[in-house]
């Protein structure tokens, strides 16, 4: 025993090697503890060799070990205690997945300057190219990371629409809260689970994440009405339950900008509860959130910044979703509602720029004498019929979406929308959409215009 013990700890450090443990290579940095990465060949003897049967001697066994001056360098570079790439350990691709797609909007018709929050105006636009990279470390964690770029709509020109703030695609995705026109690669997503279903309900997340605040697609053609109040990106952690389809959780991260006074972000949290029947003949969900301040979600954040231009805001105000879906056979129904407490007039005035004396954000506005905060809300209704014709997957739909003092937000007050997409090959999807646009009137903060836009979509996915 004492002479296993004895090869045991050698080959650990590096000096013998035995099959046994050649098996599980591992790449940890310690400080008393170091392996290393050039490969050694060792000669390995079975414990009681018959020496009439030299068959009973192994073949040579090959055993990857990490060389001490590598381990000294990542000291060098302060890369200790990070994961970092690992010759011995060869079944890496057992547990880390990869998958992403290209989203393209590829026209768009109709009238591009309506400046409407969510909508992407380019007539030629990369909207999302992502790479997603999963791994399950062991039972208890996972990980997952999320690479994207995108150039949709940004605030490029805002001089151009000072009148009403400059609207964007999505202010969440470069955290484009103050009006930054650059398309770069993003680390969109990246977090950790630490969760085992098998033995547990309970899980946790750290990391940057979208917040379990309402219901939407991420990149989607046309951003909803209420997606663009429930948008939420942030670094945060989360805690939860899953159990027989019941979810729940309870999350904090810090806000997109600060509130004035304060030199530092302060930290929001929020709460969801909802429940999942997953089934193809008869599905359907049911939820809701509560956000302790609705500064957190990145549109508004980036529309309070136009009003209060000194890039923060002046009171906190609390806000609420609740989401719904069914699903029978080929029809689907979704709901979705959202609404936000008061606003102080100073962040988001009731009437959007119609509160503002001279009727525009440029220079320095003042409030009129008696405005009001907003105290906004938008709602959406959106059905859709699933089908197979030519042999290929087919899919239209019909929504309603309508908001409440919305204006300051840069939101319609009505929208009518309509799409057809289709699987024309495996993993490629081609669609359009046309979305009908009536703005509020210019009493209210709108330009009293109605809109329409047509576009098209190409989708590819791989993994």
């Amino acid at each position: 025993m004492k002479l296993k013990l004895f090869f045991a700890s050698m080959s650990v450090l590096g000096l013998v090697s035995s099959p046994a443990l050649a098996a599980t290579p591992k790449h940890k940095h310690h400080h008393h503890h170091h392996q290393h990465h050039h490969m050694v060949t060792h000669q390995t003897v079975a414990a009681h060799p018959d020496y009439k049967d030299m068959g009973n001697l192994q073949a040579p066994v090959e055993v990857c070990t990490i060389n001490q001056n590598t381990v000294i360098l990542d000291g060098m570079t302060q890369s200790v205690g990070r994961s970092l790439p690992n010759p011995c350990n060869p079944g890496w691709f057992n547990r880390v997945q990869f998958s992403g797609g290209v989203n393209v909007d590829v026209g768009k018709w109709g009238n591009r300057n309506a400046n409407i929050m969510g909508q992407n105006y380019q007539r030629l636009a990369l909207n999302d190219a992502y790479l997603n990279v999963s791994a399950s470390v062991n039972d208890w964690t996972k990980a997952f990371a999320s690479l994207s770029y995108g150039n949709p709509t940004t605030n490029a020109n805002p001089a151009a629409f000072k009148n009403w703030g400059a609207a964007e695609y999505n202010a969440a995705y470069a955290n484009n809260i103050n009006g930054s026109s650059a398309n770069l690669i993003q680390l969109e997503q990246a977090y950790a689970t630490f969760s085992n279903f098998e033995v547990s309900p309970i899980f946790v997340q750290v990391g940057k994440q979208f917040q379990d605040f309402g219901r939407y697609e991420i990149h989607p053609i046309s951003e909803s009405l209420t997606q663009v109040m429930t948008k939420t990106l942030a670094t945060s952690i989360k805690a939860g339950f899953i159990t027989n389809g019941f979810h729940g959780s309870i999350f904090a991260f810090d806000d997109p900008i600060n509130k004035i006074g304060n030199s530092a972000k302060p930290t929001n949290y929020g709460v969801a509860l909802g429940y999942d029947q997953i089934n193809d003949q008869l599905g359907w969900d049911v939820g809701a959130g509560y956000l302790y301040n609705m500064i957190g979600v990145n549109d508004i954040a980036y529309n309070v910044v136009n009003f209060t231009t000194t890039s923060g805001y002046n009171h906190r105000v609390g806000g609420y979703s609740l989401y719904g879906d069914v699903n029978s056979g080929p029809f689907t129904l979704g709901a979705r509602y959202v609404t936000a407490n008061r606003f102080s007039a100073a962040d988001l005035p009731k009437n959007g720029v119609a509160d503002l004396t001279g009727g525009t954000i440029a220079g320095a506005p003042t409030l009129v004498a008696g405005a009001t905060g907003a105290k906004p809300w938008a709602a959406g209704l959106q059905g859709g019929y699933g089908f197979n014709a030519w042999d290929k997957n087919q899919n239209v739909y019909l929504g309603y979406q309508t908001s409440h003092e919305a204006a300051g937000l840069d939101l319609p007050k009505n929208r009518w929308l309509a799409g057809y997409d289709v699987d024309m090959w495996k993993s490629t999807d081609l669609g359009v959409e046309w979305a009908h646009d009536m703005a509020y009137n210019l009493s209210q903060g709108g330009t009293g215009k109605n809109t329409n836009l047509v576009s098209l979509r190409a989708g590819v996915k791989f993994s």
